[in-house]
């Protein structure tokens, strides 16, 4: 089965869509399909997706910022036919519309992955332009779609469908563990943190939906009765937003506490996760957290809040905990931990456990049913 996958924008640092195609490519490859990326926009290409899949960065067409192109029109308009399902990885752009209307002109089938693109919550950035186009641009083209894929329970509950009959089916991401164990001491010398630091890790974006205009100003309450605390921020830094953080790292006097770390990949993010104590993502809202999901792997219990979907799976299993979105349910929960060192053992042994319920192997079955079943709908 060969595989085309449209996706407007590709960059190492950008997390989200891109993490998510990675993980998507990994598992066809090892289902025997072959797949190939149409994009954009490519900034920074990770080696593991160009080991993936062929791809193909076509020329953008003004406007750019919609991620219009006439070259990436022209390229599918003749190589569609080639290949048996076309996904298209979110719906608001140029590219995903054109993809799925030329798709759906040559009896191409195609699947919608909405990556939280439909979520209320995400709705709400241009949400007049969207509340006008939805039902006049979106409907069709989630009604014409083999499936719309969300990767969490909660995702396919609050999706935003304009009418569209279409309903939702829901694939976790397939997270690998990591590919070597990460070495502690290292995390720790480069980042001059002493042996006996209680270390919360925060690896992801630099947005102002992740939550940190929470958890720095939780650091200045909670550190008053635990000298020993320290939060390690690593990320790209997106549209700005570490210069917030950084003037609240000043404005509370974290100098000595809070630590800048930067984007953390391979290596370096695998001894982040080993040298860390707990990891940290109090986050507004995210339709999955691939990188929850990597640290449970790694062995670190995770505080994350119930914006991330798969928190309940999670909390259930016993892999960590989960607080509101707010300063107080941050403090509160982060205070409990330190208060629970019994709790917190439990949870670093049972992490791997339950990082396992979204591995390759427990989800190949899942995925392999899927793509059979949208073959034989179309």
């Amino acid at each position: 089965m060969k595989i085309l996958h449209i996706v407007q924008r590709i960059d190492k640092k950008g997390g989200g869509i891109v993490s998510a195609l990675i993980n998507i490519l990994r598992i066809e490859k090892s289902i025997g399909m072959q797949s190939t990326v149409v994009s954009v926009r490519g900034e920074e290409l990770d080696p593991v997706l160009l080991e993936s899949a062929t791809i193909n960065i076509l020329k953008p067409s003004f406007p750019v910022r919609f991620s219009r192109s006439k070259e990436a029109n022209n390229w599918l308009g003749k190589n569609v036919q080639n290949y048996d399902l076309v996904m298209i990885h979110s719906v608001w752009g140029c590219l995903p519309i054109e993809a799925s209307r030329i798709s759906y002109n040559q009896r191409i089938p195609y699947v919608i992955w909405t990556h939280g693109s439909l979520d209320p919550s995400d709705l709400q950035k241009k949400k007049y332009a969207k509340k006008l186009l939805g039902p006049i641009m979106i409907r069709p083209i989630l009604d014409r779609s083999g499936a719309i894929v969300c990767t969490a329970e909660m995702e396919a509950e609050r999706l935003e469908r304009y009418g569209a009959k279409a309903r939702p089916k829901v694939l976790p991401l397939p997270i690998n563990p990591p590919v070597k164990p990460g070495e502690r001491e290292r995390f720790r010398k480069k980042f001059l943190l002493n042996d006996d630091d209680f270390v919360l890790l925060f690896l992801s974006r630099i947005d102002y939906i992740k939550g940190l205009n929470f958890l720095v100003p939780a650091m200045e309450k909670i550190s008053a009765n635990c000298p020993n605390i320290k939060l390690v921020i690593a990320g790209a830094n997106w549209n700005g937003y570490e210069q917030n953080v950084r003037s609240w790292i000043l404005e509370y006097k974290l100098e000595e506490r809070v630590i800048i770390a930067g984007f953390l990949s391979g290596q370096d993010k695998y001894d982040a996760f080993a040298g860390s104590d707990c990891f940290v993502l109090p986050s507004m809202k995210e339709n999955f957290g691939i990188s929850v999901v990597e640290a449970l792997s790694a062995g670190l219990p995770v505080m994350i809040s119930n914006g991330v979907y798969i928190w309940e799976k999670i909390v259930r299993n016993g892999g960590g905990w989960a607080c509101d979105y707010s300063l107080e349910s941050v403090t509160e929960t982060i205070t409990n931990i330190l208060n629970s060192p019994f709790e917190l053992k439990s949870k670093r042994e049972n992490a791997r456990r339950v990082a396992e319920l979204f591995s390759p192997e427990h989800l190949k079955p899942l995925y392999e049913r899927f793509y059979q079943q949208v073959a034989s709908k179309c």
